[in-house]
């Protein structure tokens, strides 16, 4: 069925650790930018009645300014180390790694900060142009939008190229969450429609948006590897979540997510380098600026810190050395259960002293880790904590009550817990044989095989697990948005936008009944 023309959307993932933009019909996003911005107090208000001047953050190289008082803020929820005043200026060496995975379950869920959010799509419309008059013009004419005044000067209005209003409908990615800090679906249901109204007044209201349209993450993602019914794996930088998309439509109380993500994986490997030299590792931006400044660089801001060293973090666990083994493996061990290893190394000829990137691995700050210690081999299975029941770093806390869809489960297990949540019998045999992985944390070597290998052993003799993983890379961490960009391309989509009009004529209350 075709409903109408095609429109070029602009479509944007806001995502714990990344965000991703750009233009629907494409393969991938063009824009892909830290959730996170900087925010500088000035004297003078805007518009708005903000004295508050917000930029992105854009990569971890970026340091607060030596002459002006800067912040980090996260656009979604963070965990609860990162709700600290990040204002307040520590010693670096004083701030400490979270290693509980239960600290990391309501990363990502929601948004925290809507003026951040209101900046990353201004930042990103911008720097891909979509609010650019002359982008679609021949000859060089501007468009001029409808009600807009044409009594400027020809060169004038040229001069100007990005001061016209985005034409190209608007496809926001939620992160499809389906249980927030409160209990209960009358909470539940009550902080979605707050949501949502927030979503839609700040498009229509801020962002001048002429459609439109809000989708949750796993669902897309579904739509992304080419599937309507899935089990959708998302091993993300907040944790692992399992989603059962049914017919296109998110099975909210079937979902469970654990803590068990890239940013935990960060942190345990963070805590394991300061166990075992006595030292935290130097992130890039202090390593920059020492010379500059070597005063001041041994105080920091508390997040602006923490999100520095998760990308020094991503780039020791995204090494080649870093891989998966298979179920069977006589070298499977849980990494770091020893407080401090010993520098001796594996016996020559031994597999454990072959490694396929070296026997060392140098950080930024000159730090050498030697990959054939005890260190180096537990550092090589490091996502083996994403199966693992004993975790290091363990702490003796008392057991709080959390909604159904939390667990503390490995990753096989909440895939089998979600399984299990799922009332049909044969949804559930159909969702079995549509395992779908993706996320940027599942990029691990092997990970699609172990984790078929762990469903196998647990599920009944009788049920066939089918784990579906992309072998390209961008398909995997940017599934959500590619599927976005696939049904935006769609014609008999066109006919589900939210059009100002309809805004215009009953409000909020259309989005929350038409968006999933």
């Amino acid at each position: 069925m075709y409903c109408g023309d095609e429109t070029g959307s602009f479509i944007g993932e806001i995502g714990s650790h990344t965000s991703r933009f750009g233009y629907g019909g494409e393969d991938n996003p063009k824009l892909v930018v830290p959730s996170f911005t900087i925010t500088e107090d000035r004297n003078t208000s805007n518009n708005n009645g903000d004295n508050k001047k917000r930029r992105m953050w854009t990569s971890a190289l970026q340091s607060p300014s030596q002459t002006r008082e800067e912040r980090m803020e996260s656009i979604l929820r963070m965990t609860s180390s990162s709700n600290e005043n990040e204002s307040d200026t520590v010693e670096w060496s004083k701030i400490f790694p979270q290693t509980n995975p239960d600290a990391f379950l309501r990363q990502g869920d929601s948004v925290e900060n809507w003026d951040s959010l209101q900046t990353a799509w201004e930042t990103s419309m911008v720097t891909l142009r979509a609010t650019d008059t002359q982008k679609h013009t021949v000859g060089g004419n501007p468009y001029i939008p409808k009600g807009t005044s044409t009594t400027k000067s020809s060169s004038t209005v040229k001069s100007t190229p990005s001061e016209g209003k985005c034409i190209h409908p608007l496809l926001a990615i939620t992160p499809g969450m389906t249980h927030f800090e409160g209990v209960g679906k009358e909470y539940m249901a009550a902080y979605k429609r707050q949501q949502y109204t927030q979503y839609t007044e700040i498009f229509m209201e801020a962002l001048d948006a002429t459609s439109m349209f809000l989708a949750p993450a796993p669902m897309l993602a579904s739509f992304s590897l080419g599937r309507q019914t899935a089990l959708i794996v998302d091993v993300g930088a907040g944790g692992c979540r399992a989603t059962p998309i049914v017919d296109g439509l998110v099975l909210q109380q079937s979902q469970r997510r654990n803590g068990r993500g890239g940013d935990w994986l960060g942190n345990i490997t963070w805590k394991a380098l300061l166990n075992e030299y006595d030292v935290a590792p130097t992130p890039r931006y202090l390593l920059r600026n020492a010379s500059v400044n070597q005063k001041e660089s041994n105080k920091v801001q508390s997040l602006w810190y923490r999100q520095a060293m998760n990308d020094l973090m991503y780039e020791v666990r995204t090494q080649p050395f870093v891989t998966v083994q298979s179920n069977d493996s006589p070298k499977i061990r849980v990494p770091f259960l020893k407080t401090k290893h010993s520098s001796s190394p594996s016996p020559p000829g031994s597999p454990d002293s072959v490694t396929r990137s070296g026997a060392s691995y140098e950080l930024p700050d000159g730090t050498s880790v030697d990959l054939t210690s005890s260190f180096g081999r537990d550092l090589q299975q490091l996502p083996e904590l994403l199966f693992s029941d004993t975790l290091p770093f363990a702490e003796s806390k008392d057991v709080q009550s959390m909604p159904s869809t939390f667990s503390s489960a490995p990753l096989h297990q909440l895939v089998k817990e979600s399984l299990l949540a799922v009332g049909d019998v044969d949804a559930r045999k159909e969702l079995t044989g549509s395992i779908c992985l993706v996320g940027a944390s599942s990029l691990f070597p092997n990970l699609d095989t172990r984790l078929s290998q762990e469903l196998s052993n647990l599920l009944p003799s009788f049920v066939k697990p089918k784990v579906v993983a992309s072998r390209i890379s961008v398909e995997r961490s940017c599934a959500a948005w590619i599927g976005g960009s696939i049904l935006t391309s769609l014609g008999s989509f066109q006919q589900l936008w939210l059009s100002r009009t309809e805004y215009e004529e009953y409000g909020t209350g259309m989005a929350i009944q038409r968006f999933p």
